[in-house]
C-alpha cells in the first residue's frame, strides 16, 4: 500500500511545473464537451421546431446563430485544451522531467549501474518522458472527453424516456465496470510483462551496438541476433494473448449491446406511434446509443491505454526508485583540509569469500603511495571503498579521522578525484570531456590541464582542435589519447586525494615519463595513491604497499620493493 502511495505522489510529482496548465488542459476539454450537449439539444429543437403551429422561417434563422455561436465556443474551448496539452505543457513538462529523473541516478549505489544495462536505465527514463506526454493525451481527448461525451448523452436520454435511460445506464455502466475489472486482472498484467521483457530486450540491444565489433570480430552476430529474436518474441506472446482477452470480452459485450439497443427501438418506434415521443426524439435516442456505444468502447480503451502507461511509468519507477539501490546520502558535508586515509581493521567481501580481510593502511597527508599486487589481488576493490561504491562489512575508513560513512558520497568527490584505466569519454568535444572535471572552469584553465597532461600539441594538430569530436565511449581516439584526456581533467581539478588506477598504463614510455613529471611538478599538496602493473611508474613515489589476497604482505620505498619484485608479472 505504502509504495502505491509512493507511487502516487510520483506522479502527482511530475506536474509540479505545470500544475496550472493541467487544469487548464482538463478543464477546458471538458467545457468543450459540455457545449457539445447544448449543441445537441439546439439539432433535436431545429428538428422539431417546424411542428410547432407558430413556426416561421426567422426562427430557423436565429437557432442558427446561436448554433454557430455554441459551435465556435466548442471549438475554442478544444483548442485551447489541445494547444495547453501539446504546446505549453510539453514545454515545460518534459524537461523537467528529464533533469529530476537523471538526477536521481546519482542516489543510486554502485550495484544499480552494475547490475543493469545501460539501455534498459536510459530507456526507463525516456518512457517515463514519453508516456507522460501519452498519459496528458489520453485523459484530455480520450478519458475525460468521453466520459463527458457519455454523460451528457445519457442526459438526453433521461429528457426522452425515463425507461429507456434507466435500461441504457444499466446497460453501458455494466459492460464500463466489468470491462474495467476484467481487463485489470487479465490484460494489463500481460502488456506489465510484455514492457518488462521489452525493455530487457532494449538493454541487450543497446550493450550489442556499443560492442558490436567485437561480435563482429569473433563471428557472433548470427547467434546475438537469435536471441535477440527470441527475446522478441517472447514479448509478442505476452501482447498476442492479451489481445485474445480484448478481443473475447469485446465480442460478449457487442453481443448485449445488440440485444438491448434492438428491444429499445422496437419500444421507442411503439412510443411515437402513441404519440409520446416527438420526431427529433426518436433520431435523438438513436443518436444517443450509437454515440454512448461508440464513447463507452473508446471510453474503456481509454482506461486501458492508461493503465498501459501507468504499467510501464511504474515499471520504470519501481528501477530508478527502488530503495535496495539507493544510497543512504542524506548525510551532513565532509569537509577536509588534510588528505590523510586510514583503513582500520576493514573487511570486504562480495559474495562468500573475503577481497580484503582486516586490512589496515595509514596514508599521511601529502604522500604518495604506490599499490602493487596480482589481479584479484584486493586493489580494485581498496579503491571501490574509498570511493564509497561499496561499504565494508568490517572496520572504517578515515579521511582526515572523519569516518567516510557518515557523511555523504557528493561531498566527498569534491575532495577525491579518480583516474581510471579505462576511461570512459562523452559523445562529444575534447573540450567538454575535459571541462566535465570542472564545470566552471575558463577555457585558459581547460588550456593549461591540457598541457601538463601531454595533451595540447596533439588537440592543436586536429583539424577541429579542441572542438573535435571524440565518438561515443571515445571511440575515435586511441587508449593513450583517451587517458591523456583524464589525466588532463585531474591537473584542472586539483583535488585533495588523486588516485591513479593504471591511469598511464596505454602510454608510451616517452609520454608516460613526462606525466609522471608533471605529476610530481604539479601535486606537491595532494595525497596521490598510484595503483600499477609497471614497477616503473612507482619509482618516485615515497613507499610502495604490495597487496596478495587482501593483505598486505609488504611494504618499503621504491629502492627496496623494485628490485624484490622486478621480475613478478603482476598483470596475470
Amino acid at each position: 500500500m505504502k509504495k502505491n502511495k509512493d507511487f502516487i505522489k510520483f506522479l502527482f510529482s511530475l506536474y509540479k511545473p505545470v500544475k496550472v496548465l493541467a487544469i487548464v488542459m482538463v478543464v477546458s476539454m471538458i467545457i468543450s464537451q459540455v457545449f457539445d450537449l447544448v449543441k445537441q439539444y439546439i439539432i433535436k429543437g431545429i428538428i422539431d421546431l417546424p411542428s410547432n403551429p407558430n413556426f416561421q422561417v426567422s426562427d430557423l434563422y436565429n437557432v442558427a446563430l446561436v448554433l454557430i455561436l455554441i459551435i465556435i465556443l466548442q471549438l475554442i474551448f478544444f483548442y485551447i485544451s489541445n494547444i495547453t496539452r501539446t504546446i505549453f505543457v510539453v514545454k515545460k513538462q518534459t524537461p523537467y522531467i528529464a533533469e529530476y529523473l537523471f538526477n536521481i541516478l546519482d542516489k543510486k549505489n554502485y550495484a544499480f549501474f552494475t547490475d543493469n544495462y545501460s539501455g534498459k536505465i536510459s530507456s526507463s527514463i525516456n518512457e517515463v518522458n514519453d508516456e507522460i506526454v501519452n498519459l496528458n493525451t489520453r485523459i484530455t481527448t480520450g478519458f475525460m472527453s468521453l466520459l463527458t461525451s457519455m454523460i451528457s448523452s445519457l442526459i438526453i436520454l433521461y429528457t426522452i424516456n425515463f425507461y429507456i435511460f434507466i435500461t441504457a445506464l444499466i446497460l453501458f455502466a455494466g459492460i464500463i465496470i466489468t470491462r474495467i475489472v476484467y481487463f485489470s486482472y487479465k490484460y494489463l498484467p500481460l502488456i506489465k510483462n510484455a514492457q518488462e521483457t521489452n525493455r530487457e530486450y532494449n538493454g541487450v540491444l543497446n550493450d550489442a551496438v556499443l560492442n558490436f565489433t567485437s561480435l563482429k570480430i569473433y563471428n557472433a552476430v548470427k547467434t546475438f541476433s537469435e536471441s535477440l529474436r527470441t527475446k522478441k518474441e517472447e514479448v509478442n506472446i505476452y501482447k498476442n494473448r492479451a489481445s485474445a482477452h480484448e478481443f473475447t470480452y469485446g465480442a460478449i459485450a457487442n453481443v448485449a449491446y445488440v440485444l438491448v439497443f434492438s428491444i429499445l427501438i422496437f419500444y421507442s418506434i411503439s412510443l411515437f406511434n402513441k404519440g409520446l415521443m416527438t420526431l427529433g426524439d426518436f433520431v435523438f435516442f438513436i443518436n444517443a446509443m450509437i454515440s454512448i456505444k461508440t464513447a463507452s468502447t473508446s471510453f474503456t480503451w481509454s482506461y486501458i491505454h492508461i493503465g498501459e502507461i501507468l504499467v510501464k511509468v511504474k515499471n520504470s519507477y519501481d528501477l530508478l526508485f527502488n530503495d535496495n539501490n539507493l544510497k543512504n546520502d542524506n548525510k551532513k558535508d565532509i569537509m577536509i583540509n588534510k588528505g590523510d586515509i586510514v583503513l582500520n581493521n576493514v573487511s570486504f567481501k562480495y559474495k562468500r569469500s573475503n577481497v580484503l580481510e582486516n586490512f589496515n593502511l595509514t596514508i599521511k597527508d601529502k604522500e604518495k603511495v604506490g599499490i602493487i599486487g596480482v589481479s584479484g589481488s584486493g586493489k580494485t576493490t581498496f579503491v571501490n571503498l574509498l570511493f564509497k561504491f561499496y561499504t565494508p562489512q568490517k572496520g572504517e575508513i578515515l579521511i582526515d579521522n572523519k569516518n567516510i560513512n557518515d557523511y555523504n558520497t557528493k561531498s566527498l568527490y569534491e575532495n577525491l578525484t579518480y583516474v581510471p584505466q579505462e576511461t570512459i569519454l562523452l559523445h562529444s568535444t575534447i573540450y567538454e570531456n575535459i571541462k566535465i572535471a570542472k564545470p566552471d572552469a575558463s577555457y585558459n584553465e581547460i588550456i593549461e590541464a591540457s598541457k601538463r597532461a601531454e595533451l595540447h600539441n596533439f588537440i592543436e594538430g586536429l583539424d577541429d582542435k579542441y572542438n573535435t569530436i571524440v565518438g561515443e565511449r571515445g571511440i575515435k581516439l586511441s587508449g593513450g589519447q583517451r587517458q591523456r584526456i583524464a589525466l588532463a581533467r585531474i591537473f584542472l581539478r586539483n583535488s585533495k586525494i588523486v588516485v591513479f588506477d593504471e591511469a598511464t598504463s596505454a602510454l608510451d614510455n616517452d609520454t608516460e615519463f613526462k606525466i609522471q613529471k608533471n605529476i610530481h611538478k604539479y601535486f606537491n599538496n595532494q595525497t596521490i595513491i598510484c595503483i600499477a602493473h609497471r614497477l616503473s611508474t612507482l619509482q618516485d613515489m615515497d613507499y610502495i604497499v604490495v597487496i596478495e589476497n587482501g593483505k598486505i604482505v609488504d611494504k618499503g620505498t621504491p629502492k627496496k620493493i623494485i628490485p624484490k619484485y622486478d621480475k613478478v608479472n603482476f598483470e596475470r
